[in-house]
């Protein structure tokens, strides 16, 4: 339950903050929830990704409809010829891969320090 816990509080956080501050606070706040939760190093990468994965990729398709054209198929023409899905799936991609980076960066840096 505490391993769920930490992607839940990450998700949250990340949320509210990238309301305010800029895309890359993700990879600050997932190093300083996996600092302070200790969830494991394999858990701390894979949550991290899951929880910013998702974040980013709901955020995108929920932005998709706040244009009047279609911004995912625009990225997907210059990706060369990439669907709609695809382009959600590498935004979601980018950002957990630095969010669960970064987690496991948090989980080392613990265990170091100890």
């Amino acid at each position: 339950m505490k391993n769920l816990l930490f992607s839940v509080v990450l998700l949250i956080l990340s949320f509210i903050a990238q309301l305010f501050l800029p895309w890359w606070v993700i990879s600050i706040l997932s190093f300083i929830v996996c600092y302070a939760f200790n969830p494991g190093k394999f858990l701390a990468f894979s949550g991290s990704m899951m929880a910013i994965f998702i974040l980013w990729a709901v955020k995108a398709y929920v932005s998709e409809f706040n244009f009047d054209e279609s911004i995912s198929g625009l990225l997907g023409k210059i990706l060369g010829n990439v669907s709609s899905n695809a382009v959600f799936f590498l935004t979601g991609l980018t950002g957990g891969l630095i969010a669960g980076l970064s987690g496991l960066l948090g989980t080392w840096t613990r265990d170091i320090i100890k």
